[in-house]
Protein backbone atom coordinates (compact mmCIF):
# COMPACT_ATOMS: atom_id res chain seq x y z
CA UNK A 1 0.00 0.00 0.00
CA UNK A 2 2.82 2.70 0.79
CA UNK A 3 4.20 1.74 -2.24
CA UNK A 4 1.32 2.46 -4.48
CA UNK A 5 1.19 5.49 -2.54
CA UNK A 6 5.12 6.70 -3.27
CA UNK A 7 4.13 6.10 -7.41
CA UNK A 8 0.96 7.73 -7.14
CA UNK A 9 2.91 10.76 -5.31
CA UNK A 10 5.53 10.49 -7.56
CA UNK A 11 3.50 10.50 -10.70
CA UNK A 12 1.74 13.39 -9.11
CA UNK A 13 4.44 15.09 -9.07
CA UNK A 14 6.11 14.65 -12.12
CA UNK A 15 2.83 15.93 -13.84
CA UNK A 16 3.06 18.88 -12.14
CA UNK A 17 6.44 19.45 -12.89
CA UNK A 18 5.57 19.26 -16.75
CA UNK A 19 2.91 21.48 -16.24
CA UNK A 20 4.77 23.73 -14.80
CA UNK A 21 7.60 23.52 -17.32
CA UNK A 22 7.31 24.00 -21.26
CA UNK A 23 8.61 20.47 -22.11
CA UNK A 24 7.97 21.32 -26.21
CA UNK A 25 8.96 24.67 -27.38
CA UNK A 26 7.17 25.91 -30.44
CA UNK A 27 4.40 28.49 -32.41
CA UNK A 28 1.16 26.94 -30.49
CA UNK A 29 -1.04 29.50 -32.79
CA UNK A 30 0.93 28.92 -35.81
CA UNK A 31 -0.46 29.53 -39.78
CA UNK A 32 -1.68 26.62 -41.93
CA UNK A 33 0.76 25.94 -44.58
CA UNK A 34 4.01 27.02 -43.02
CA UNK A 35 6.73 25.65 -41.77
CA UNK A 36 7.24 25.89 -37.66
CA UNK A 37 9.63 24.26 -35.78
CA UNK A 38 8.84 22.93 -32.32
CA UNK A 39 12.13 21.24 -29.62
CA UNK A 40 12.08 19.01 -26.84
CA UNK A 41 13.00 21.09 -23.82
CA UNK A 42 12.70 18.04 -21.03
CA UNK A 43 15.09 15.15 -20.32
CA UNK A 44 14.95 11.97 -22.01
CA UNK A 45 16.85 8.80 -19.73
CA UNK A 46 18.28 7.26 -23.37
CA UNK A 47 18.64 10.31 -25.19
CA UNK A 48 15.72 9.76 -27.31
CA UNK A 49 12.45 11.60 -28.44
CA UNK A 50 9.91 10.31 -31.37
CA UNK A 51 7.67 12.53 -32.46
CA UNK A 52 4.45 12.53 -33.67
CA UNK A 53 1.48 14.95 -34.95
CA UNK A 54 -2.09 15.39 -35.99
CA UNK A 55 -3.30 17.31 -38.84
CA UNK A 56 0.36 18.03 -39.94
CA UNK A 57 3.71 16.80 -41.55
CA UNK A 58 6.79 17.00 -40.18
CA UNK A 59 9.31 17.80 -43.07
CA UNK A 60 12.35 17.40 -41.14
CA UNK A 61 13.45 15.57 -37.97
CA UNK A 62 16.29 16.40 -35.44
CA UNK A 63 17.44 14.13 -32.37
CA UNK A 64 15.31 17.17 -30.06
CA UNK A 65 13.27 18.96 -32.59
CA UNK A 66 11.68 18.84 -35.70
CA UNK A 67 9.79 21.24 -38.34
CA UNK A 68 6.08 20.67 -39.12
CA UNK A 69 3.57 22.08 -41.80
CA UNK A 70 0.42 22.51 -40.34
CA UNK A 71 -2.46 21.21 -42.45
CA UNK A 72 -5.31 23.81 -42.90
CA UNK A 73 -8.46 21.36 -42.85
CA UNK A 74 -9.68 20.82 -39.67
CA UNK A 75 -12.58 18.44 -38.03
CA UNK A 76 -15.05 19.20 -35.87
CA UNK A 77 -13.38 22.38 -33.31
CA UNK A 78 -9.84 21.07 -34.75
CA UNK A 79 -7.22 18.79 -33.34
CA UNK A 80 -4.01 19.69 -34.08
CA UNK A 81 -1.13 18.57 -31.93
CA UNK A 82 2.35 17.64 -31.57
CA UNK A 83 3.54 15.18 -29.32
CA UNK A 84 7.10 14.38 -27.95
CA UNK A 85 7.58 10.28 -26.86
CA UNK A 86 10.25 10.08 -24.52
CA UNK A 87 11.67 8.00 -21.34
CA UNK A 88 11.95 10.41 -18.25
CA UNK A 89 14.64 9.93 -16.05
CA UNK A 90 14.45 10.38 -12.13
CA UNK A 91 17.95 11.18 -10.60
CA UNK A 92 20.02 7.79 -11.81
CA UNK A 93 17.32 6.03 -12.99
CA UNK A 94 15.23 5.61 -15.89
CA UNK A 95 11.39 5.95 -15.25
CA UNK A 96 8.71 4.48 -17.68
CA UNK A 97 8.09 5.56 -21.10
CA UNK A 98 5.78 8.36 -21.60
CA UNK A 99 4.71 11.01 -23.97
CA UNK A 100 4.17 15.03 -23.62
CA UNK A 101 1.41 16.46 -26.10
CA UNK A 102 1.18 20.13 -26.93
CA UNK A 103 -1.92 21.19 -27.99
CA UNK A 104 -2.15 23.65 -31.25
CA UNK A 105 -4.72 25.97 -32.51
CA UNK A 106 -4.10 26.91 -36.09
CA UNK A 107 -5.26 29.93 -37.70
CA UNK A 108 -7.41 27.85 -39.93
CA UNK A 109 -10.12 29.48 -41.62
CA UNK A 110 -13.26 27.76 -42.02
CA UNK A 111 -14.84 26.89 -45.54
CA UNK A 112 -18.09 28.05 -46.47
CA UNK A 113 -21.44 27.91 -48.21
CA UNK A 114 -21.93 30.36 -50.58
CA UNK A 115 -25.62 32.24 -50.71
CA UNK A 116 -26.78 33.60 -53.86
CA UNK A 117 -28.76 32.85 -56.93
CA UNK A 118 -27.45 29.96 -59.03
CA UNK A 119 -29.75 30.60 -61.94
CA UNK A 120 -29.85 33.95 -63.80
CA UNK A 121 -32.19 34.68 -66.37
CA UNK A 122 -30.31 34.81 -70.01
CA UNK A 123 -30.07 38.68 -70.99
CA UNK A 124 -29.78 39.56 -67.43
CA UNK A 125 -27.71 43.10 -66.49
CA UNK A 126 -27.10 44.40 -63.11
CA UNK A 127 -25.98 43.05 -60.25
CA UNK A 128 -26.17 39.85 -58.04
CA UNK A 129 -25.47 40.08 -54.12
CA UNK A 130 -23.45 36.36 -53.26
CA UNK A 131 -22.92 35.61 -49.60
CA UNK A 132 -20.48 33.42 -47.56
CA UNK A 133 -22.25 31.93 -45.20
CA UNK A 134 -19.60 30.25 -42.75
CA UNK A 135 -19.78 26.51 -41.67
CA UNK A 136 -17.75 26.99 -38.66
CA UNK A 137 -17.95 29.88 -36.61
CA UNK A 138 -14.91 29.40 -34.40
CA UNK A 139 -12.26 29.92 -37.47
CA UNK A 140 -14.10 33.23 -38.62
CA UNK A 141 -12.15 34.95 -41.42
CA UNK A 142 -11.27 38.86 -41.72
CA UNK A 143 -11.47 39.11 -45.60
CA UNK A 144 -12.47 37.04 -48.22
CA UNK A 145 -10.95 36.43 -52.16
CA UNK A 146 -14.13 36.18 -54.33
CA UNK A 147 -12.81 34.88 -57.76
CA UNK A 148 -15.53 34.77 -60.83
CA UNK A 149 -14.87 33.13 -64.09
CA UNK A 150 -16.92 34.76 -67.02
CA UNK A 151 -16.05 33.16 -69.91
CA UNK A 152 -12.24 33.08 -70.32
CA UNK A 153 -11.69 35.58 -67.92
CA UNK A 154 -11.23 35.18 -64.16
CA UNK A 155 -11.10 37.80 -61.86
CA UNK A 156 -10.62 38.25 -58.07
CA UNK A 157 -11.59 40.89 -55.84
CA UNK A 158 -11.61 41.10 -51.81
CA UNK A 159 -13.38 42.36 -49.59
CA UNK A 160 -13.51 42.91 -45.59
CA UNK A 161 -17.31 41.48 -45.10
CA UNK A 162 -18.76 38.51 -46.22
CA UNK A 163 -20.83 39.72 -49.12
CA UNK A 164 -20.24 40.60 -52.76
CA UNK A 165 -21.88 42.72 -55.40
CA UNK A 166 -21.27 40.48 -58.91
CA UNK A 167 -22.23 43.33 -61.73
CA UNK A 168 -23.19 41.15 -64.71
CA UNK A 169 -22.55 42.14 -67.52
CA UNK A 170 -22.84 39.48 -70.65
CA UNK A 171 -24.55 35.53 -70.37
CA UNK A 172 -20.73 34.08 -69.75
CA UNK A 173 -20.78 33.87 -66.00
CA UNK A 174 -19.78 30.04 -65.21
CA UNK A 175 -18.63 29.95 -61.44
CA UNK A 176 -18.14 32.00 -58.39
CA UNK A 177 -15.66 30.79 -55.77
CA UNK A 178 -14.87 32.36 -52.34
CA UNK A 179 -11.84 31.74 -49.73
CA UNK A 180 -11.68 33.26 -46.14
CA UNK A 181 -8.11 34.29 -44.83
CA UNK A 182 -7.22 35.47 -41.28
CA UNK A 183 -5.28 38.58 -40.45
CA UNK A 184 -2.19 37.13 -39.14
CA UNK A 185 -1.41 34.86 -41.55
CA UNK A 186 -1.04 34.72 -45.61
CA UNK A 187 -2.54 31.36 -46.58
CA UNK A 188 -6.18 31.32 -47.70
CA UNK A 189 -8.71 29.18 -46.39
CA UNK A 190 -10.13 26.36 -48.39
CA UNK A 191 -12.31 27.32 -51.39
CA UNK A 192 -15.95 27.01 -51.50
CA UNK A 193 -17.72 27.38 -55.29
CA UNK A 194 -21.36 27.74 -56.37
CA UNK A 195 -21.24 26.93 -60.19
CA UNK A 196 -23.89 29.55 -62.19
CA UNK A 197 -26.49 29.24 -64.70
CA UNK A 198 -27.23 31.81 -67.18
CA UNK A 199 -30.80 30.48 -68.55
CA UNK A 200 -32.36 30.62 -71.94
CA UNK A 201 -35.51 32.81 -72.49
CA UNK A 202 -38.03 32.26 -74.46
CA UNK A 203 -40.64 34.35 -76.03
CA UNK A 204 -42.99 33.07 -78.40
CA UNK A 205 -47.16 32.12 -78.83
CA UNK A 206 -47.95 29.37 -76.09
CA UNK A 207 -50.26 28.29 -78.80
CA UNK A 208 -50.15 27.88 -82.60
CA UNK A 209 -52.53 26.93 -85.15
CA UNK A 210 -50.26 26.80 -87.80
CA UNK A 211 -47.08 28.48 -87.18
CA UNK A 212 -45.10 30.78 -84.64
CA UNK A 213 -41.96 32.75 -84.62
CA UNK A 214 -40.04 32.31 -81.10
CA UNK A 215 -37.10 34.47 -79.74
CA UNK A 216 -34.24 32.67 -77.87
CA UNK A 217 -32.26 35.15 -74.90
CA UNK A 218 -28.86 32.95 -74.62
CA UNK A 219 -29.46 29.99 -76.52
CA UNK A 220 -27.90 26.97 -76.58
CA UNK A 221 -28.75 23.98 -78.68
CA UNK A 222 -31.74 24.54 -79.79
CA UNK A 223 -34.10 21.70 -80.48
CA UNK A 224 -38.17 20.53 -80.80
CA UNK A 225 -39.19 17.65 -78.57
CA UNK A 226 -41.86 15.37 -78.68
CA UNK A 227 -43.51 16.81 -81.93
CA UNK A 228 -43.30 13.80 -84.40
CA UNK A 229 -46.20 13.99 -86.34
CA UNK A 230 -47.00 17.44 -85.18
CA UNK A 231 -44.81 20.18 -85.60
CA UNK A 232 -41.27 20.87 -87.54
CA UNK A 233 -38.58 23.33 -86.49
CA UNK A 234 -36.61 25.73 -88.77
CA UNK A 235 -33.89 28.19 -87.48
CA UNK A 236 -34.15 31.43 -89.14
CA UNK A 237 -31.26 32.83 -87.63
CA UNK A 238 -30.36 35.91 -85.27
CA UNK A 239 -31.25 33.47 -82.08
CA UNK A 240 -34.52 32.96 -83.95
CA UNK A 241 -36.50 29.59 -84.25
CA UNK A 242 -40.07 29.28 -86.26
CA UNK A 243 -42.31 26.10 -85.13
CA UNK A 244 -44.63 24.82 -87.96
CA UNK A 245 -47.58 23.01 -87.71
CA UNK A 246 -47.97 19.65 -90.00
CA UNK A 247 -51.12 19.06 -91.57
CA UNK A 248 -53.59 17.78 -89.03
CA UNK A 249 -51.21 17.45 -86.05
CA UNK A 250 -52.13 17.89 -82.31
CA UNK A 251 -50.40 18.04 -79.03
CA UNK A 252 -47.79 19.76 -76.81
CA UNK A 253 -44.05 20.21 -77.87
CA UNK A 254 -41.82 21.64 -75.94
CA UNK A 255 -38.78 24.01 -77.56
CA UNK A 256 -35.84 22.94 -75.82
CA UNK A 257 -32.48 24.72 -74.91
CA UNK A 258 -29.47 22.74 -74.53
CA UNK A 259 -26.52 24.72 -72.78
CA UNK A 260 -23.48 23.67 -70.08
CA UNK A 261 -25.37 20.54 -69.23
CA UNK A 262 -28.67 22.08 -68.54
CA UNK A 263 -31.87 22.45 -70.54
CA UNK A 264 -34.73 24.95 -70.45
CA UNK A 265 -37.98 23.72 -71.65
CA UNK A 266 -41.05 25.96 -73.51
CA UNK A 267 -44.20 24.57 -73.87
CA UNK A 268 -46.28 24.91 -77.24
CA UNK A 269 -49.79 23.58 -77.65
CA UNK A 270 -49.97 22.86 -81.29
CA UNK A 271 -53.43 22.79 -83.33
CA UNK A 272 -56.79 21.16 -81.18
CA UNK A 273 -59.19 18.94 -81.71
CA UNK A 274 -62.78 18.51 -80.11
CA UNK A 275 -64.65 15.31 -79.84
CA UNK A 276 -67.50 16.40 -77.02
CA UNK A 277 -69.63 13.37 -75.70
CA UNK A 278 -71.15 12.78 -72.42
CA UNK A 279 -68.71 11.64 -69.25
CA UNK A 280 -71.55 10.65 -66.84
CA UNK A 281 -75.02 11.75 -65.72
CA UNK A 282 -77.10 11.97 -61.91
CA UNK A 283 -80.77 12.01 -61.78
CA UNK A 284 -81.14 12.65 -65.49
CA UNK A 285 -82.48 10.60 -68.31
CA UNK A 286 -81.61 11.50 -71.90
CA UNK A 287 -83.15 11.90 -75.40
CA UNK A 288 -81.83 10.11 -78.63
CA UNK A 289 -80.58 13.16 -79.48
CA UNK A 290 -77.92 13.26 -76.75
CA UNK A 291 -79.22 16.92 -75.66
CA UNK A 292 -82.29 17.15 -74.10
CA UNK A 293 -82.91 15.62 -70.53
CA UNK A 294 -85.16 15.00 -67.87
CA UNK A 295 -84.26 16.09 -64.58
CA UNK A 296 -86.28 12.76 -62.36
CA UNK A 297 -87.58 13.21 -59.36
CA UNK A 298 -85.76 12.71 -56.03
CA UNK A 299 -85.16 12.91 -52.15
CA UNK A 300 -82.84 15.97 -51.52
CA UNK A 301 -84.25 19.41 -50.49
CA UNK A 302 -84.26 20.36 -54.24
CA UNK A 303 -86.46 17.76 -54.88
CA UNK A 304 -85.29 17.77 -58.76
CA UNK A 305 -81.15 17.56 -59.35
CA UNK A 306 -79.26 16.50 -62.54
CA UNK A 307 -75.97 16.57 -63.17
CA UNK A 308 -73.79 16.36 -66.12
CA UNK A 309 -70.48 16.07 -66.94
CA UNK A 310 -69.19 15.98 -70.84
CA UNK A 311 -65.69 15.19 -71.63
CA UNK A 312 -63.58 15.86 -74.95
CA UNK A 313 -62.03 12.71 -75.90
CA UNK A 314 -59.22 14.06 -77.87
CA UNK A 315 -57.02 14.88 -74.77
CA UNK A 316 -53.70 15.83 -76.82
CA UNK A 317 -54.58 19.38 -75.88
CA UNK A 318 -55.70 20.63 -72.60
CA UNK A 319 -59.58 21.54 -72.91
CA UNK A 320 -61.18 24.42 -70.94
CA UNK A 321 -65.23 24.17 -70.61
CA UNK A 322 -67.63 27.81 -70.02
CA UNK A 323 -70.92 27.39 -69.74
CA UNK A 324 -73.94 29.71 -70.20
CA UNK A 325 -77.91 30.32 -70.24
CA UNK A 326 -79.34 30.50 -73.02
CA UNK A 327 -83.13 30.02 -72.56
CA UNK A 328 -84.71 29.37 -69.57
CA UNK A 329 -88.85 29.79 -67.57
CA UNK A 330 -89.13 32.14 -65.10
CA UNK A 331 -91.41 32.40 -62.23
CA UNK A 332 -92.09 29.04 -59.98
CA UNK A 333 -90.83 27.04 -59.80
CA UNK A 334 -87.29 28.57 -59.81
CA UNK A 335 -84.58 27.18 -62.22
CA UNK A 336 -81.43 27.26 -60.63
CA UNK A 337 -77.95 25.85 -62.45
CA UNK A 338 -74.27 25.89 -61.43
CA UNK A 339 -70.93 24.82 -63.54
CA UNK A 340 -67.57 23.88 -63.11
CA UNK A 341 -65.53 23.13 -65.70
CA UNK A 342 -66.68 20.55 -67.34
CA UNK A 343 -69.53 19.44 -65.05
CA UNK A 344 -72.84 21.50 -64.61
CA UNK A 345 -75.98 21.32 -62.08
CA UNK A 346 -79.11 22.07 -62.79
CA UNK A 347 -81.88 21.74 -59.68
CA UNK A 348 -85.31 22.70 -59.14
CA UNK A 349 -87.51 22.51 -55.94
CA UNK A 350 -91.14 22.12 -58.09
CA UNK A 351 -92.23 20.20 -61.37
CA UNK A 352 -92.53 21.96 -64.74
CA UNK A 353 -89.70 24.08 -65.48
CA UNK A 354 -87.01 24.17 -68.41
CA UNK A 355 -83.70 25.57 -69.23
CA UNK A 356 -81.47 25.22 -72.28
CA UNK A 357 -77.32 25.75 -71.09
CA UNK A 358 -74.49 26.40 -73.82
CA UNK A 359 -71.06 24.78 -73.53
CA UNK A 360 -68.26 26.41 -74.99
CA UNK A 361 -65.59 23.91 -75.30
CA UNK A 362 -61.89 25.11 -76.33
CA UNK A 363 -58.85 23.19 -77.64
CA UNK A 364 -55.82 25.03 -78.87
CA UNK A 365 -56.68 26.43 -81.75
CA UNK A 366 -60.53 24.33 -82.15
CA UNK A 367 -63.22 25.86 -80.65
CA UNK A 368 -66.76 24.02 -80.24
CA UNK A 369 -70.30 24.56 -78.99
CA UNK A 370 -73.24 22.37 -77.71
CA UNK A 371 -76.63 23.22 -75.98
CA UNK A 372 -77.91 21.48 -73.95
CA UNK A 373 -81.84 21.68 -72.48
CA UNK A 374 -83.13 20.19 -69.30
CA UNK A 375 -86.86 19.88 -68.55
CA UNK A 376 -87.63 19.89 -64.68
CA UNK A 377 -89.35 16.72 -63.90
CA UNK A 378 -91.26 16.42 -67.48
CA UNK A 379 -90.71 16.39 -70.71
CA UNK A 380 -92.94 17.85 -74.19
CA UNK A 381 -91.72 14.21 -75.97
Amino acid sequence: MKLKIIIAAVISILCTSLKAQEIILGEKKPCPGETYEYSFNGTSCDGNIMWSVNHGTIVERKKFSVKVIWQEGFVGNGAWHVRAHYTPQFGASCGTSTYFEQPIKVNAVSDFKILGDDVIPGGFRGTKTYTAQIKNALFPATSYLWTTKIGTTITTTTTTVPTFNLNITNDNLEWIMVQGKNSTCSSLGASSKMDISMSTIFSGPNDICSEGTYTLINPGTVTLENAAGIATLTSLGNNKWKVTRINGGNGIVKLKSTKSGKSYDYEIKVGGSINLGIESMVGLQDFPSGDQFTVVEGTSNYKYTGVLTVKNSNNSIPTTYTWTKILGTSGIPLVTWSSNNNKVVVQSKGVGGSIQLRCTVTSGCAVFTKDYTFYLGNSPY
